[in-house]
């Protein structure tokens, strides 16, 4: 059956799934505006070379603490108010926050900001899932990895964008953030016009959706032995975001500082490593059904492992990024599919494992700033890849392992088959 013979998927819910990709990639291109700018926004400063990187990393780092906040902060009013008017003004304050920055010329004001920046970034990721979930109900079935790829193929054409505007323009990145935020802003004002109202439910899993918040009992709490493996399935995601973060931060830096490549060529290799994150997501839905979640996310760590060493022992531009490319490739998948693996390990307590995951993931976040800068200040550049090395590392030779699934019960099959029936 298709999506357009669905009954629930009229021609506003059609909309409403637009607005949520083009909010992903919004998300994706702020992130990716911001990582292929650092390189002149660090000399904007007065922060290139090594004296500047400590400075840089506490910048990193507040707009990780931001993000954090952000993501923790907005749960209430999602709750009280639904996702559209969070995402509304997220929309619409996300792309203009990052502006100041193009302007700044103190470290305290770039701190303040990059917090800023950071705290309508996670709110607005965290309100668009809630909103992404909405739309599947009418679906019924699931479409988020779908979001998730455009987050990355936006970051992939913006940072693009980006990398050729400061190749442009070298020692601020004055117009780069303006010109292109204000883009953002159009695109903000334009998606909440079709976002879901709090109330939007189909009425064929409304009874469904109350019993899944019960007024007086919920589902079982989860056991101690399935709490651990969702704290183990979280600390490898922690590897991955880490990962992923050390390329947004210090990719652009690594390329230009390391293996000598011009700015303009540096922020295009990272956009080539967002591009293939973006690729590598289009499939990774396909591979998973064919080959088995466990031994795609097995093969992406290895393909991970594989792309920083090809990077390390490069020793040229090219070199470097088709290590960068390969590693994107590796780490395109790993995200969906194991949040995917650990909700289906206890159907009845899918959102409160998902939550215990995503929550130590997202921790990546916080702690990858603070170890790369600690590893940067005292080992120097060079010795950054390593961390994303051994991190991915052992994601591909643990990760497999927890992804075993047992056959589920008949109450599993029960649920789940009642959340996403056909009609």
């Amino acid at each position: 059956m298709t999506d357009s013979s669905l009954p629930l998927v009229t021609p506003r819910i059609k909309k409403a799934r637009i607005a949520t990709f083009l909010g992903f990639m919004m998300i994706g291109a702020m992130m990716y505006i911001w990582s292929t700018g650092v390189s002149v926004f660090r000399e904007q400063l007065g922060m290139a070379g090594d004296l500047g990187d400590a400075d840089f990393g506490l910048i990193a780092l507040g707009v990780g603490v931001g993000s954090a906040a952000g993501a923790l902060l907005v749960g209430k009013l999602l709750d009280r108010y639904g996702a559209k008017p969070v995402i509304g003004v997220c929309a619409m304050a996300y792309p203009i926050s990052i502006i100041p920055l193009g302007y700044a010329s103190d470290f305290w004001f770039a701190l303040s900001f990059g917090a800023v920046l950071g705290v309508f970034r996670g709110a607005l990721d965290t309100a668009l899932n809630a909103h992404g979930v909405q739309v599947e109900r009418f679906y019924q079935r699931s479409i988020m990895s779908a979001f998730h790829a455009s987050y990355s193929f936006g970051g992939f054409i913006l940072g693009m964008v980006c990398s050729w505007l400061t190749g442009l323009f070298t020692s601020s990145v004055q117009v780069p953030y303006t010109v292109l935020g204000l883009m953002m802003f159009a695109v903000g004002c334009l998606l909440r016009r079709w976002l879901l109202s709090k109330n939007d439910v189909p009425p064929e899993l409304a009874p469904t959706l109350q019993s899944e918040n019960p007024a007086t009992e919920g589902p079982a709490a989860p056991t101690f032995k399935t709490l651990l493996l969702m704290a183990a399935f979280g600390t490898l995601l922690l590897g991955s975001m880490m990962g992923e973060n050390a390329i947004g931060d210090w990719g652009q830096e690594y390329m230009r500082r390391e293996i000598n490549a011009s700015t303009s060529f540096a922020g295009m290799a990272v956009s080539i490593f967002v591009g293939s994150i973006a690729f590598g997501r289009l499939f990774g839905d396909k591979l998973a059904a064919r080959f088995g979640n466990a031994r795609v996310v097995g093969s992406c760590g290895f393909l991970c492992v594989v792309g920083m060493l090809v990077t390390i022992n490069g020793h040229n531009a090219i070199a470097g990024t088709i290590g960068l490319a390969l590693f994107g490739l590796g780490l395109s998948c790993i995200a969906p599919l194991m949040v995917s693996a650990a909700g289906r390990k206890d159907p009845l307590n899918t959102g409160r494992n998902i939550g215990i995951v995503n929550g130590i993931g997202f921790s990546g976040m916080l702690l990858g700033p603070a170890a790369i800068t600690l590893i940067v200040s005292n080992f120097g550049l060079g010795s950054v890849m390593f961390l994303p090395l051994i991190m991915l590392g052992l994601l591909g030779a643990f990760g497999p392992l927890l992804m075993r699934n047992p056959k589920p019960g008949r109450a599993a099959e029960h649920l789940q088959q009642q959340r996403y029936s056909q009609p």
